[in-house]
């Protein structure tokens, strides 16, 4: 089976250079927001990558992670979800996305446990956001929605004491996105990257498959460790096509696609 290669890029220029080498997927964020996760593209350079001929997906995430050293990611305000919705239909109305060819948008919301036994040891749980997200889905209609790196928060709310196949939080978590309509789910396995989380991702996988969610394998993948992750997740075995996603960068400062490790990355995805 085919493992489709993502590369998340800043700015349209760097999308034109991630497809010239090989890119088969390209995740649009701002220019400058690699140190923040990926933040919402301005306008324009959705304009610059429209004439892209691979799918596209558009971050919509209207921040960064928060200042405070405890507060959890991916949680936001009512003023925030606003701008996240608005976001959606104003990249819609451009015309630019195209439905034919995959395009749409990745975003993603929590949403904390209001357990007091849980608060009181500084260890909420968190969930997705159903409601939240049900909304985005159906804002996004009818383009591809994409579920990120939130999904991690909600991987690691388990007990790591816990045997991993009695585990919970992540089968309720998937679950709850398939509810929403999402078409892809990007992952780790949980916090970290994906190689320190091969057994996880392996059950997220083997789960997803059967609620037909397409899952992103994403989190430190580079040339030296992919042949690696795609034999023991066996991912050219899999029954339906698997992507794969690295930033490829040469450094986080230039946010610049590194053509050797694109290269080293496609060598072994064949």
């Amino acid at each position: 089976m085919t493992i489709g290669f993502e590369i998340p890029v800043f700015g349209a220029s760097a999308a034109s250079k991630a497809i010239e080498l090989g890119a088969s997927r390209i995740e649009l964020n701002a220019s400058g927001s690699y140190s923040d996760g990926g933040l919402t593209p301005p306008l324009h350079e959705l304009k610059g990558s429209s004439s892209v001929r691979v799918p596209l997906r558009v971050m919509i995430r209207p921040r960064g992670p928060p200042s405070e050293p405890q507060a959890r990611d991916f949680i936001y305000s009512d003023e925030e979800f606003e701008r996240m919705e608005a976001s959606i239909q104003m990249f819609k109305e451009t015309g630019l996305l195209k439905k034919e060819h995959g395009d749409g948008f990745v975003f993603g919301i929590l949403k904390e446990s209001q357990d007091i036994a849980e608060a009181s040891t500084g260890r909420r749980k968190c969930w997705v956001d159903k409601e939240r997200c049900n909304r985005l889905v159906e804002a996004a209609r009818p383009f591809k929605t994409v579920f990120h790196r939130a999904f991690d928060e909600i991987v690691s709310c388990d007990d790591a004491g816990i045997a991993i196949d009695n585990r919970h939080a992540w089968r309720v978590g998937l679950d709850d996105l398939a509810a929403c309509g999402f078409d892809a789910i990007l992952t780790s396995g949980g916090l970290g990257n994906a190689i320190q989380n091969i057994d996880m991702l392996d059950r997220i996988i083997t789960r997803a498959e059967v609620l037909r969610i397409e899952i992103i394998v994403g989190g430190g993948v580079r040339k030296h460790n992919i042949q690696r992750l795609s034999q023991q997740l066996k991912l050219k075995e899999r029954g339906s096509t698997t992507y794969v996603h690295s930033a490829c960068l040469s450094s986080t400062e230039s946010e610049c696609v590194d053509d050797d490790e694109v290269i080293g990355i496609l060598s072994h995805l064949g």
